[in-house]
This record gives structure tokens, sequence and C-alpha cells, in this order.
């Protein structure tokens, strides 16, 4: 029998861990170590004439379809997807939100300058390069209103209203997520913020 190389050994470690702890693991063995290409991910996803935004990619980072918010600030708990936030629009930009414990994870992994494509029902894209990356701490981590503090200035609290307009007024392009940290998955938030790319 061959022996399994370092790079198998690990993943079915995550695995096992992954399943031990009842987590649902966003994407599966095969896709981490294959992810899919542009082209084979936006043929999974809906075809519509709509202009309607249907899914998100990221090279080698993520692809999640994406759903629409069923109500004000609820977030999808279906695996490999984001919930396309409806309030975004107010401040002229398009908002994606996902559990940290789920494909919000994936959010992590993006930096300065990662390019982001946005896929349409009409089967169009566009592309966003990510400009900045802003962190927060939540004083009341369950609620939605908070009082935060930006981790980049520690030393000063900002209302969520303010935390909104630096964001998702911002920006043409944002991703959100919570940052798990003491053992509280809702901590705090992340928040990516890109631009389009013309």
């Amino acid at each position: 029998m061959q022996k399994m190389s370092f790079k198998y050994r690990m993943i079915a470690f995550l695995m096992i861990i992954v399943f031990a702890l009842g987590i649902t693991p966003v994407l599966t063995v095969q896709a981490a170590i294959n992810p899919p290409t542009l082209e084979e991910f936006s043929g999974t996803l809906k075809k519509s004439d709509s202009s309607q935004l249907v899914g998100v990619y990221v090279y080698d980072i993520l692809a999640l379809k994406v759903v629409q918010q069923a109500s004000t600030y609820s977030v999808s708990s279906k695996v490999g997807t984001a919930t396309q936030f409806t309030l975004a629009g107010k401040y002229g930009s398009i908002g994606l939100l996902a559990h940290n414990y789920l494909s919000g994870s994936s959010f992590l992994n993006l930096v300065s300058g990662s390019e982001i494509i946005l896929i349409f029902g009409d089967g169009s894209t566009k592309k966003y390069k990510v400009d900045t990356i802003m962190k927060y701490q939540a004083l009341n981590p369950n609620d939605n209103f908070s009082i935060f503090i930006n981790l980049d200035k520690p030393n000063a609290t900002i209302t969520s209203d303010n935390v909104v307009n630096e964001t998702y007024g911002g920006g043409d392009l944002v991703l959100q997520t919570c940052i798990a940290r003491n053992g509280i998955l809702n901590w705090g938030r992340l928040f990516i913020i890109a631009s389009l790319v013309e």
C-alpha cells in the first residue's frame, strides 16, 4: 500500500476534526484539492434573464452561491452560500454576509489586492479588487446596534451607524462576517471592502 502524501494526510486529519466537532465543511475534500475554475463554478449556478446576483468567486479561496435575505438581518445557514445584504444598496454598495463558522471563514483568506468576481443570473460578471479590510470589536456581541471599537484605533468607540457608513458607504462591494475570539463566535465584525474594476 502506498503512503499518503503529507497534503492528503493533513486534509484527512482536518476532515476528521471538522466532523468530530459537528461542523459541516464548506468544501468537499475533492474541492479543497481541486477548487473549481470560474467557468466550472458558473456552470453550477441558476441562470435567468435577470441581472440578480447569484454567485461570488475568488480563485483558490471561495466559490459561493448568493441568496437573497429572508428578512432584514437574516443570514443563510446553508453551506456554500453568502447572503446579499439588502440594506447595503442604501449606501451605494453590494453587501454579502456569511457566518464565520460556515462560508464566512473563507473571507479571512482575502487580502488587499484580492480579486473578487460577482456572477449574475444573465451570465455576466463584474470584477472587484479588495482595497481595505476593517475589523471591529462589538461591546455587546449579540446586539446588531452595539457600540464598537475599531481595532485599528483601539482607544475610540464608534456607533453601529458609523460602522455601516464607514464600511458600506466606503466601497462598491463589502463582504462581512463575524470575528470569533475568546470563545465568542460574534465577538467582532470583519469587513472586506472592494472597488469595482472598470
